[in-house]
Parts: structure tokens; sequence; C-alpha cells
């Protein structure tokens, strides 16, 4: 009996270990690369932008904000503006001479 409770103390101690390493800090940039950014970070941004001025975009959202830019509020300007170019997101060749 007192093993089994053992066993069962050290399971859950581990467990949770793994779950608050896992954690992000405070504070911490988002994911999405260097300087934060990233589609999570457009869509915080530019929620009531994508609604009012893009609803129907579909794939092409980043260029139907592009087309709209002098609509859009400054945050969402702001997280556009921080997006690496189009072709150099993630798993994309790095520019020739780098």
């Amino acid at each position: 009996m007192k093993f089994s409770n053992l066993l069962l103390v050290s399971t859950l101690a581990l467990a949770s270990a793994g779950v608050a390493l896992a954690q992000v800090p405070a504070g911490a940039p988002p994911a999405g690369g260097p300087g934060g950014g990233g589609r999570a970070a457009l869509q915080a941004a530019c929620g009531a932008d994508i609604q009012a001025n893009c609803a129907n975009a579909g794939r092409g959202m980043r260029q139907c904000l592009t087309d709209n830019q002098a609509k859009l509020s400054a945050g969402c300007k702001s997280a556009l503006a921080a997006l690496p170019p189009p072709g150099q997101g993630r798993g994309a060749p790095a520019p020739a001479g780098q």
C-alpha cells in the first residue's frame, strides 16, 4: 500500500513539473520567430480590422490587409509591419548571400 502511494505521489510530482516547465513566462514574446509577430499576433491585433475590411478574403488575408492599410488601426498596422516578408516565413530558404 505504501509503495503505491509513493508511486502515485511521484508520478503527480513529475507531471506537475512538466506542466510548469511548459508554461511561457510572463512578458515573453509570442511564438512565431524573432521579434514576436506571427499569425496569432496578427489575429489579436487585427481582429476588428479583418471583420470590417477583409471578412471574405479567405487565404488572401495578408494581401487584403495590405491593400486596405489606410483603413487599419494603428495596432494592426504595427502587427502587419512586424511580419516577415512573404516567402520568408518558416521553412523558407535564406536569401542568397546569407
